[in-house]
């Protein structure tokens, strides 16, 4: 991406006029059927939805969202039949996040240097320090984690054991014993779509009802 066109961004993105300052992040893209719970309210997700600490994303069939952390330092794609709860807080100038994956799947690219990122699944505790994964969920909470780029720490919340996950390899963890991990077989991401590059646009409106339209390219 151009320097140039990064900078206008971040400075964008980082408005307080245009943006709530409990946002923390952005839905940069949701296709299909994606539902928002915000406090106790339900809404239908849209690009350039702001979500907030706490604010869930439940993705239906057929449909997925894509959020973007307001510091610019990470990406989430959520797939259909997927939930995920976010939040973040910042601490020494960098936005620490640490979300929940009830269930389902996702695929992240985190920058290095930018805060915690964390994702808790009902069994583990999935920590990134800068890489590219795929985190899996399962209707009993047992998590299968693919890390694509980097190194992936996933930890048991029932026993405390953890391993190390590098770059093509895989895990799975049903929340004690030993956390399993392989090679990631051959065309095994085959059926996971996670190309990542868009150019969006995005109405932004403050509370005062003021808006404007920027367009982002993402990947």
């Amino acid at each position: 991406m151009n320097k140039i066109l990064c900078i206008v961004i971040i400075i964008i993105l980082f408005s307080f006029p245009l943006i709530a300052q409990d946002t923390v992040g952005i839905a940069l893209k949701v296709k299909g059927d994606v539902i928002l719970t915000h406090g106790e309210d339900l809404l239908n997700a849209k690009n350039g939805s702001e979500l907030e600490n706490e604010d869930t994303l439940e993705s239906k069939d057929e449909s997925f969202a894509v959020v973007k952390f307001i510091d610019g330092s990470s990406v989430v794609k959520l797939f259909p039949n997927s939930i995920l709860t976010i939040n973040a807080s910042k601490t020494n100038g960098k936005l620490n996040k640490k979300s929940t994956m009830k269930l389902g799947e996702l695929w992240a690219k985190v920058s290095k240097n930018t805060g915690s990122f964390i994702v808790d699944t009902p069994t583990t505790v999935v920590s990134v320090k800068g890489t590219k994964f795929i985190l899996s969920v399962d209707e009993s909470g047992f998590t299968d984690l693919y890390t694509l780029d980097g190194v992936v720490n996933i930890k048991n919340k029932l026993d405390d054991k953890e391993a190390d996950v590098k770059a093509g390899q895989k895990a799975h963890s049903i929340g004690k014993n030993e956390i399993l991990v392989a090679e990631i077989e051959e065309d095994e991401m085959k059926d996971y779509d996670v190309k990542m590059s868009e150019n969006l646009k995005i109405e932004l409106k403050n509370d005062n009802g003021e808006k404007r339209t920027i367009t982002i390219e993402f990947e």
